[in-house]
């Protein structure tokens, strides 16, 4: 049996205050007894401890003062914001990590726009992370406010050797600065020491503060993936009625066996018609729920292909036409992108390429039997094999 599952999916953007967020410590699965309670890192690391974002050493040390590397803090700030489990299908070319174990980890960061590579398309996973490269990446998940290079050497003019600061970081600096992210040892209050390699004490402690505030003032890319989604709130129109529509929170699910009566736009005809030659079908009204709620827009459109044709035999009428869909298009003519087919049985030629739905095809209808020709604007009844799901429309949405 062949599935159908159409996820058609709106981007939010949400506004939020700026205002830090407050933890409270739990206790960690273990001491690390090289971080006693009076450590400077304590708070920090047993916090990261509790929600898996670090981890010590196979002796039991947590070695706050060891250097990190950038693959390494690549992948704690990951999951520090809850990305680790992300997969993404941008490929950003570095040329340096293809056979790194933190390949993964450094393309997701990458997407979310934490991280960068140099401009020779490498990304040096294995070299040490600076505190400024730190600074910068932590600051990268959240939407400070803007300020100038004045207003930067203002908050940074507090350290000493705030001159050593690159030019790229400067304005940077002064906003984590300003939001309190940077954390100075013991010691070392009136330097930056911005060059440094960072240790693992001090990236635990930028990103326990990172935490603070990306709940409030998330980047945008971060914001989609933390902000709850507003609940939709379907339109409503008169259209061809479904019946046994059901609701999964903003989508509407369409049953197996729906009929989708929907127009073609060419004749097709089982004596002549070729494996592969294509066709467009159109949704000719609303297709509503009992309660008039838009489910399918009029005019969506199907870009379809004939997937395989039996030709009739002189005294049976007993030609097949099997017709699958590559894209959906709605009623202004523009590809919905964001079409994503469930996983299914398929026939060996049909394939499915995760995460690229140009390249992607699903079994749509079958059309058999009697049915030796289609005429062009006819309506044909499309029979949903498995549910359809689809985003709800809402009421001021213009579709």
């Amino acid at each position: 049996m062949k599935k159908v599952l159409f996820n058609i999916i709106a981007m939010l953007a949400l506004s939020v205050g700026v205002q830090a967020a407050t933890y409270e410590l739990e206790q960690g699965p273990a001491s690390y007894p090289d971080l006693p309670k009076d450590h400077w890192a304590y708070e920090a690391v047993t916090f990261l401890t509790d929600h898996k974002i670090t981890v010590g050493y196979p002796d039991g040390l947590y070695r706050p003062d060891q250097k990190v590397t950038r693959g390494e803090f690549s992948t704690m700030v990951i999951k520090a914001l809850g990305l680790y489990e992300k997969d993404t299908a941008q490929i950003f070319p570095y040329k340096d990590i293809d056979k790194h174990w933190a390949k993964r980890n450094i393309q997701v960061a990458s997407y979310y726009g934490l991280v960068k590579g140099y401009p020779n398309d490498l990304f040096y996973p294995n070299n040490d992370v600076t505190r400024m490269e730190a600074l910068n990446i932590v600051l990268n998940a959240l939407s400070p406010e803007n300020i100038d290079s004045e207003q930067a050497k203002h908050f940074v003019s507090v350290y000493s050797d705030y001159s050593e600061i690159p030019n790229w970081a400067l304005i940077a600096a002064g906003q984590c600065q300003m939001l309190g992210i940077v954390y100075n040892t013991p010691g070392h209050e009136h330097t930056l020491e911005p060059m440094r390699p960072a240790t693992r004490g001090e990236l635990a402690k930028f990103v326990f503060n990172m935490m603070n505030y990306v709940k409030e003032i998330p980047s945008d890319k971060i914001k989609e993936e933390i902000q709850p989604k507003k609940p939709a709130e379907p339109k409503k129109a008169d259209g061809y009625i479904l019946d046994n529509v059901y609701y999964d929170e903003e989508y509407a699910v369409i049953p197996k066996g729906t009929v989708l009566p929907m127009t073609v736009d060419k004749c097709l005809n089982a004596k002549k018609v070729q494996e592969g030659e294509t066709f467009v079908a159109r949704a000719p009204f609303n297709y509503v729920t009992r309660e008039k709620y838009v489910v399918v827009p009029v005019g969506v459109q199907v870009d379809g292909k004939v997937h395989k044709v039996k030709r009739p035999l002189r005294f049976f009428k007993n030609a097949y036409m099997a017709l699958t869909m590559s894209n959906v298009i709605n009623n202004k003519g523009q590809k919905d992108l964001k079409l994503m087919p469930g996983l299914a049985e398929r026939d060996a030629d049909m394939r499915i390429i995760r995460n690229d739905p140009y390249l992607t095809r699903t079994r749509y209808n079958i059309i058999k039997g009697q049915n030796e020709y289609i005429h062009k604007g006819q309506r044909v009844n499309f029979v949903l094999l498995e549910p359809l799901r689809v985003k709800i429309f809402n009421v001021d949405e213009d579709i």
